[in-house]
């Protein structure tokens, strides 16, 4: 249901919305808890003339698969470890300013960039949310950021074909990073993780067996103009295409971290290591396009980005571990001084790299198909990474209606073709009113330890979820 009031004297309708949604998973391996959520979603977006343009959103949540935190309060800006329940965001608190040709928005934005299904290469400027990144919506997962945007609506060009141009400008003065799983919860990567205790030699036939704890520190992001961003994107359309032309200069918007390990000895000469993850403020550029087009039934649909300097994350080896220079560690290592050191390698080292794909979709017969192939080729040199090099993604949807729309059933898949992980998400999505959902699911995820997707084969579950939406 829509809520629309016009207040005395405004020019235009308020609109007022959202929804209530309450999730709870049942995990079907050996894997970490994940408590039940209850989740709140309110907006309200209008203006009192027509020149002037406002929304506010505003979502709080409870439960979930947050761990290790405590207390309430809202989000920060500047973390990407952080816990709190019940927690409280503003995904988008915006004015605009509305002229003939030009629009001017300020405030907390979200932005919508690209044109392919799942996570579009070009769709940059806003982080996510990685407490729950396959089962939660993608959209939904994106943080707010804050921003100045301007957008021009040029004049046609005939001569061309070109129609629908617009240009849009935007500064972001703050970075803002992702929000990342904390070390408890069953979406923190298992990659991360290095074994622990580790068998380091020291000489010949000698080894030290060294434990290894692991913990999350925040490190906000300096306030200042060099670590803003800038962005920009040229529409249009041809002939009976749509297409953009896109860049972005900022923080790495995508999980970026660094290790910072610490060795300590105790009063008895024992040994140990602390290993922190630090969160970095990498800068990154991106250069892309995209395109679509109708052609009968099938929409096609194409995309690609070259970035320059993005974070692709570096597992834990032991084989680097044991490289480590033990001799000077130890040499200057006591009860009451801990040494600091460094891994051989970052963890998330910054790579230039192409990400491209290419989609359709269409109805056939009441069903609604959709298959999209996905790329990432690093085009320097490299440590051995998470992702195969060129990492290619097959993603399919097939999903269609009965019961007069009330009912929908739906599988979601991906397959990595190089490192054979995969995610399978069969569900079932019945509308009791136009304003009430349930969905019921069973979330598969699998394949070798050594991929971004096949570290969390663990974590397979049922989903259960109820929304009401006003």
């Amino acid at each position: 249901m829509l809520l629309v009031a016009r207040a005395a004297g405004a020019a235009g309708p308020v609109s007022v919305g959202g929804y209530v949604d309450g999730l709870a998973v049942a995990p079907t391996e050996h894997s970490e808890r994940q408590q039940p959520q209850g989740l709140v979603d309110a907006w309200v977006e209008g203006g009192p003339t027509s020149w002037l343009h406002g929304r506010l959103e505003m979502r709080g949540r409870i439960g979930g698969p947050f761990e290790g935190g405590s207390g309430v309060g809202f989000y920060d800006f500047g973390e990407t470890f952080q816990n709190v329940s019940p927690a409280f965001d503003t995904p988008e608190a915006w004015l605009e300013l509305r002229g003939k040709d030009v629009e001017l928005r300020a405030g907390i934005q979200r932005f919508a960039w690209g044109k392919l299904d799942g996570a579009p290469p070009t769709d940059v400027l806003n982080p996510r949310d990685f407490h729950d990144p396959i089962v939660q919506d993608f959209e939904e997962r994106k943080l707010g950021v804050p921003a100045l945007t301007g957008t021009y609506y040029l004049p046609d060009v005939s001569a061309l074909a070109l129609n629908g141009l617009r240009a849009t400008l935007a500064y972001l003065p703050w970075a803002v990073p992702p929000h990342l799983a904390l070390l408890e919860e069953r979406w923190f990567p298992t990659s991360l993780v290095p074994p622990s205790p580790v068998s380091i030699p020291v000489a010949p036939g000698t080894t030290l067996s060294v434990p290894i704890h692991l913990k999350t520190v925040n490190d906000t992001p300096p306030r200042d103009l060099a670590h803003g961003a800038i962005a920009f994107r040229l529409a249009g359309t041809w002939r009976e295409s749509d297409w953009d032309v896109y860049h972005y200069t900022g923080q790495d918007t995508g999980p970026d971290l660094d290790a910072a390990p610490v060795a300590y000895m105790s009063a008895a000469g024992k040994v140990s290591v602390v290993n922190s993850l630090v969160q970095k403020h990498d800068t990154m550029h991106m250069t892309g396009v995209d395109w679509s087009t109708a052609w009968g039934p099938l929409t096609f649909r194409a995309e690609g980005a070259w970035l320059l300097g993005a974070s692709y994350l570096s597992p834990f080896s032991l084989d680097e571990i044991k490289q480590i220079d033990v001799a000077k560690v130890l040499g200057a290592l006591s009860p009451t001084h801990p040494v600091a050191f460094r891994l051989p390698r970052e963890l998330f080292p910054s790579q230039d790299a192409i990400e491209w794909g290419i989609g359709a979709d269409a109805l056939w017969n009441g069903f609604q198909p959709l298959v999209q192939v996905n790329q990432t080729r690093i085009t320097d040199s490299h440590p051995p990474l998470l992702i195969h090099d060129p990492e290619t993604r097959i993603t399919g949807v097939l999903r269609r209606r009965f019961l007069g729309e009330r009912l929908e059933l739906e599988v979601r898949g991906m397959y990595l073709i190089e490192r054979g992980g995969f995610v399978v998400y069969p569900r079932a999505t019945y509308r009791i009113r136009d304003d009430v959902r349930l969905r019921l699911g069973y979330l598969s995820v699998g394949g070798p330890s050594a991929s971004y997707i096949g570290q969390f084969h663990d974590n397979d579950e049922v989903v259960m979820e109820a929304r009401y939406t006003f």
